[in-house]
């Protein structure tokens, strides 16, 4: 088999990023990475940096457009056989213009993971790229079906979209005694409503609970307003994906409020390593969670707390962490998924 060429215009520093990049590097695909980040998390060798400013995690990188010819010229040095881009109104409109200006033949796809297509910033504006970007591209990738239902909702032909979350590795794993009580890690934006969630567990009742929001890229100073605010929980911004999986793995309630996502990587792990899921009534969420049966769903702030109380004071919560640990085994296994993944790229 003569394994094809990849090139990847994506964050080299982000999670879905590597999990992307390092599966195609040991399948043996000839793998190129072009990024704007400052620092390259992945097992890739042939890096191109595009920029050597810092990326905004919040968004508003508007001078990735002054790199367009730059990532063209790459583009007619290599000539990949397939360029993959990750979020579609940012890199994924960089790559189809410079692909354009390029004039090379490459397959162009685009990973659609959430906020890109759900609620992406100056909407007027966004959503016309979107759909320009989604229009030309060859094949889709989003995680949920609430994106698949947005992007079908632009009249995108939905025969190119592939629905699925790259998935979680699954290993044997020892008991981790559960030393936090509930656990967020959601980023700090308002989609995420995290001071719902806060003003809730700010309550006299919760005050014995260990509590603990990881808050990644929040800003040193409303890191600080949080801490002073709420003493009775702990606050931190950003930790190494291997110290978040080990903080899930210790936790007893994983919590989102998202008002709408992807399928959240978070979530498959919170349910493969027994966390109780306690997260927002949406569509993405109902895929996995079956309200009562495998975690908590919920519709409002008071429906939030009264299922709280509920998830705390019922002992018997196995049967829950039973059914998420075969269910994830089955239906989010990395290998597995990524072999999808790469059938509908390939094929």
């Amino acid at each position: 088999m003569s394994f094809k060429s990849i090139l990847f215009v994506a964050d080299a520093s982000s999670i879905h990023t590597v999990k992307w990049v390092d599966y195609f590097v040991t399948q043996g695909y000839d793998v190129y990475l072009a990024t704007f980040s400052q620092e390259n998390n992945t097992r890739c060798s042939k890096v191109f940096f595009l920029s050597d400013k810092k990326i905004k995690k919040s968004g508003g990188n508007f001078y990735y457009l002054f790199q367009i010819f730059k990532l063209s010229k790459i583009l007619q040095e290599i000539k990949p056989d397939i360029i993959n881009a990750h979020f579609s109104y940012s890199l994924g409109f960089v790559t189809l213009l410079a692909l354009k200006i390029s004039k090379i033949q490459s397959s162009f796809s685009v990973v659609c993971h959430g906020s890109d297509i759900l609620s992406p910033p100056m909407p007027i504006i966004t959503n016309k790229i979107n759909r320009y970007v989604l229009e030309h591209a060859d094949k889709i990738f989003t995680v949920s079906d609430q994106i698949k239902d947005a992007i079908e909702f632009m009249d995108i032909d939905v025969d190119k979209i592939f629905i699925g979350q790259y998935g979680i590795d699954i290993k044997a794993s020892s008991r981790t005694e559960k030393e936090i009580d509930i656990i967020s890690n959601r980023a700090y934006i308002p989609n995420s409503r995290i001071d719902l969630l806060l003003d809730i567990l700010n309550k006299e009742k919760y005050n014995n609970l260990n509590i603990v929001f990881v808050l990644p890229n929040i800003t040193t100073n409303t890191l600080l307003y949080l801490q002073n605010k709420y003493n009775n929980i702990d606050f931190c911004s950003n930790v190494d994906y291997e110290v978040m999986i080990k903080m899930i793995k210790k936790s007893k309630i994983y919590v989102s409020a998202t008002k709408s996502d992807g399928t959240a990587l978070s979530l498959l792990e919170a349910m493969y390593y027994k966390c109780i899921p306690l997260v927002s009534n949406i569509v993405s969420n109902r895929s996995w969670i079956l309200d009562s049966v495998n975690g908590y769903l919920f519709n409002s702030k008071k429906d939030l707390e009264t299922k709280l109380d509920k998830v705390l004071n019922e002992e018997k919560q196995n049967l829950i962490t039973i059914i998420n640990e075969k269910l994830i085994t089955e239906k989010a296994n990395y290998m597995i998924q990524m072999k999808k993944i790469e059938n509908f790229l390939i094929g």
